[in-house]
């Protein structure tokens, strides 16, 4: 797990002793600088770890020095992981609970119009999030617009970066706007090259997110 990817999930003691451990289970002769990196921690740090394992009867120490040292995990520190792993995934489930339902009117309009083959409009953070959203719930992603030549012909989140006209011939149900800044722009560009059923991916004041149909189309039936 890449702690630093998540920027806004502060890595806590726990996550820290159940990512140290974890590592230790996959190789007991991992270094102290090697789980320092690992961890996104200082390597005194991991020493502290270390020895409060060994003390608590978590891990034991094989080896004479530092170059051959072993960290092997007890009974008890596989006890310990499988603890910290559970507790781990209960609240991993919950925030994947509460993330869902941030989209949830997005993927209840997706579903009431029968928009399941989309393709996104942007080639950035907020296309990014939508692909990780939308794939989670099955809908079928052809991939992406963008008016960038520099990100065109290329991949972006394991989807193919298209020019605006070449999605012309190709098959899919709606288009959603991953921007923010440039909302307006794309969405006129959109509508000039008569792309269909053209919608808008907003954050309200309040963060709860939704699509707009493009003022210039008409609403679809559901």
């Amino acid at each position: 797990m890449d702690i630093d990817a998540y920027s806004f999930l502060n890595p806590s003691p726990n996550l820290r002793e159940m990512t140290v451990l974890r590592l230790l289970t996959q190789n007991p002769s991992l270094s102290q600088e090697a789980l320092a990196r690992s961890v996104g921690v200082v390597p005194s740090m991991v020493n502290r770890y270390l020895k409060e394992f060994e003390d608590e009867g978590l891990l034991i120490k094989e080896g004479e020095n530092r170059r051959n040292m072993r960290y092997v995990l007890s009974e008890n520190g596989k006890y310990r992981l499988q603890y910290l792993t559970i507790a781990f995934l209960s609240e991993v489930a919950k925030l994947y609970s509460e993330s869902r339902g941030i989209f949830r009117d997005v993927f209840d309009y997706l579903e009431k119009t029968h928009y399941r083959r989309l393709l996104l409009y942007g080639a950035g953070i907020i296309g990014g999030i939508l692909v990780d959203a939308l794939k989670t719930e099955g809908f079928e992603l052809v991939g992406f617009i963008d008016d960038s030549s520099i990100k065109q012909h290329d991949t972006f989140r394991g989807l193919r970066v298209y020019a605006p006209e070449e999605v012309l011939q190709m098959e899919y149900d709606g288009v959603i706007i991953a921007s923010f800044r440039h909302a307006k722009r794309i969405t006129a560009k959109a509508s000039s090259l008569q792309l269909k059923s053209i919608l808008i991916f907003k954050i309200a004041d309040d963060g709860k997110v939704s699509l707009a149909i493009s003022d210039q189309l008409s609403q679809p039936e559901a």
